[in-house]
């Protein structure tokens, strides 16, 4: 997000756009426990934690920031203040928290967005996904530089190598099923002979 008072995005050049006051329902802050305020970003309603800065974003709004591009300038374009830097007196590094869903309570999913975007975004599949302070920019300037489509191409990358491996194993099985019936095969044909052949002494004596 930009400073108040910025007059151009100083990532993507975009001049700010306003977030606006939007109707929908107060859900509290996954982790300050306080209402959020309903705000709409370019033509998405969301949810904006004061304190934190995080942003509560539902299914359907994220889906259509991350296909539409005026979507993308309007969340680089917005205004949000900075809250006070805080200094943490522990010298212990921070611990990872799962954070309830603030629609249904249960614990979100902690997944990389994309898988290779570096950015760790909490995830309930059914409601949202909870974006902290400067998380929203960080994942649609990764969209905006090709990300997805970088992210697609590993994907088909890793199913295609998966479905070779899968061949290769399949015709490995297939070699040992076909050497192990023809194994059995001459010992069922050495057998037959062996038991021929005490029958044909048998016989013969």
């Amino acid at each position: 997000m930009m400073f108040i008072g910025s007059k151009y995005c100083p990532h993507c050049g975009a001049a700010p756009v306003q977030a606006t006051a939007a109707q929908l329902s107060v859900l509290k802050c996954p982790h300050c426990k306080l209402d959020m305020s309903p705000v709409t970003i370019g033509a998405e309603a969301m949810r904006e934690c004061e304190r934190c800065g995080g942003l509560w974003i539902e299914v359907a709004a994220f889906e259509k920031i991350c296909a539409d591009k005026e979507e993308q300038s309007a969340v680089l374009g917005g205004a949000s203040p900075v809250p006070p830097h805080q200094v943490s007196m522990s010298a212990e590094p921070s611990r990872v928290s799962y954070a309830p869903c603030p629609q249904c309570g249960n614990l979100m999913n902690r997944i990389n967005f994309a898988h290779c975007s570096g950015v760790i975004v909490d995830i309930c599949k059914g409601h949202g996904t909870w974006f902290d302070q400067d998380e929203l920019r960080r994942i649609v300037e990764f969209i905006r530089g090709g990300g997805l489509e970088v992210s697609r191409q590993k994907e088909k990358h890793e199913l295609e190598f998966e479905r070779q491996q899968l061949r290769t194993e399949k015709i490995a099985a297939a070699s040992r099923g076909q050497a192990y019936a023809v194994l059995h095969s001459d010992e069922d044909r050495i057998g037959g002979l062996s038991a021929a052949g005490g029958l044909l002494r048998f016989l013969l004596e």
